[in-house]
């Protein structure tokens, strides 16, 4: 995650920051899986969406769960009309966190920037087929 921070940063010449933090050595496949490719998604919305070049990003992990976390101070938006609109990299967060039985939720308000949380619990049981996409 760190190095993916790095690299698209630079392809996209914005700033990342990337911390981490209490980040449990045994991560299952699926969810180090899932996160990344959550994280990939949403970096290209908010540096498709936000208007911001500069991005947070922090993963860490508390009892039983571990958590990723994306923020920028750009534009925002409406969460009420971006879930009802249908948008692919929503949904595909979203169901992608759902094969680790993990949750989503998005923090945003029109001009105050925007801040999406997943996160996973340690102990879920996933289906590997499908969580790998």
């Amino acid at each position: 995650m760190k190095g993916l921070c790095h690299e698209f940063g630079a392809q996209q010449n914005v700033k990342a920051d990337f911390k981490s933090h209490n980040v449990p050595n045994a991560l299952s496949p699926d969810t180090s899986l899932c996160l990344f490719r959550v994280l990939q998604e949403a970096l290209r919305n908010s540096v498709k969406h936000s208007g911001a070049r500069h991005f947070t990003v922090e993963l860490w992990g508390t009892p039983g769960e571990i958590h990723l976390a994306v923020s920028d101070p750009g534009s925002g938006f409406d969460v009420k009309a971006a879930k009802e609109s249908q948008g692919l990299g929503l949904i595909s967060m979203e169901e992608r966190l759902k094969l680790v039985k993990g949750t989503f939720s998005i923090e945003s308000q029109p001009k105050r920037g925007t801040t999406i949380h997943a996160h996973v619990p340690l102990n879920s049981e996933s289906d590997p087929l499908r969580a790998t996409g």
